[in-house]
């Protein structure tokens, strides 16, 4: 078994029988995790070759259209609504953004749609069609094996999808050279440390099984961020995954499970706790952000 890729510490087995509780892909590999640091991984390693093959065509990031419908899309835009308040002004006029894992492209039209100044760019591994976007440029397979001109973008940004790729201080390092000398990446990724999952155990949504290759810790984020050359890394709790684990433990049936009234109204209702919590301590999905030094 291989070392841990943030601090070289030895890596143990952590969770044997999980499975994918949401789509029902057919794999098989052991949870591992660090003893030094808490990162937690796959034994044997996904692949870059591999990550393709663990998304179905209904994949919930892919649906929706380019305006993303339905409940469960306008939930994800009114949470992106926060996000864009503390993102857009990091960007000058004219300046140029990144979105990894940009899916249907609808934070991406949310940025057009307040600041149509900013040169957009997008990347996902399946091409969603995304039309109607001004000053947009659409980029498709995995960041570290796309060609990209190093230097040009103020913020590279990421929901949910750094614990998606085959190695995550090889993806940061990429962003690092996309960004301009004081540019910014900015992501949210499912925090290991939240007190959901200690609650649900492997069936916390935020494994995601297998779909997230890595699972980081409001502790380890900032290490990662930062062995990866990017500094003064910033973390913050936010929502945690009660629906959709609470679903993953009821709900042992084959095929996917919607995200759509019920979801939304267990994350709105669950909210103020998680507000709560997070005054206390760093819980739910992490909102991290780091610079690219000038």
């Amino acid at each position: 078994m291989r070392d841990c890729l943030n601090c070289d510490g030895p890596l143990r087995r952590f969770i044997k029988d999980i499975e994918d509780y949401e789509y029902q892909v057919p794999w098989s590999s052991d949870l591992v995790i660090c003893d030094g640091c808490g990162l937690v991984t796959h034994d044997p390693p996904i692949t870059a070759e591999d990550v393709p093959t663990l998304y179905p065509d209904d994949y919930h990031a892919f649906g929706g259209g380019s305006e993303g419908r339905g409940l469960y899309w306008k939930l994800r835009r009114a949470l992106a609504g926060f996000t864009l308040r503390k993102v857009l002004p990091r960007i000058p006029r004219g300046g140029s953004l990144l979105e990894v894992g940009c899916g249907n492209g609808s934070f991406l039209r949310l940025v057009s749609d307040a600041r149509p100044d900013i040169k957009l760019h997008g990347v996902d591994i399946v091409d969603t069609g995304i039309e109607g976007i001004p000053n947009f440029t659409f980029h498709q397979g995995q960041l570290e094996a796309i060609e990209m001109p190093e230097g040009e973008m103020d913020v590279v940004y990421f929901n949910n999808l750094i614990e998606h790729v085959p190695d995550p201080v090889v993806f940061l390092r990429k962003c690092h050279t996309l960004l301009r000398p004081g540019g910014r990446v900015w992501g949210n990724t499912p925090d290991h440390l939240s007190l959901d999952r200690m609650l649900f155990g492997k069936y916390w949504a935020g494994y995601h099984y297998p779909r997230h290759t890595f699972l980081f810790s409001h502790e380890n984020m900032g290490q990662v961020l930062e062995k990866a050359g990017l500094v003064d890394p910033e973390v913050r709790g936010s929502y945690a995954f009660w629906s959709l684990s609470l679903r993953n433990r009821l709900m042992d049936r084959p095929g996917p499970k919607r995200r759509g009234l019920g979801h939304a109204f267990i994350t709105i209702g669950m909210l103020p706790i998680d507000l709560l919590i997070n005054v206390f301590r760093c819980h739910g999905a992490m909102t991290f952000t780091a610079v690219k030094p000038r």
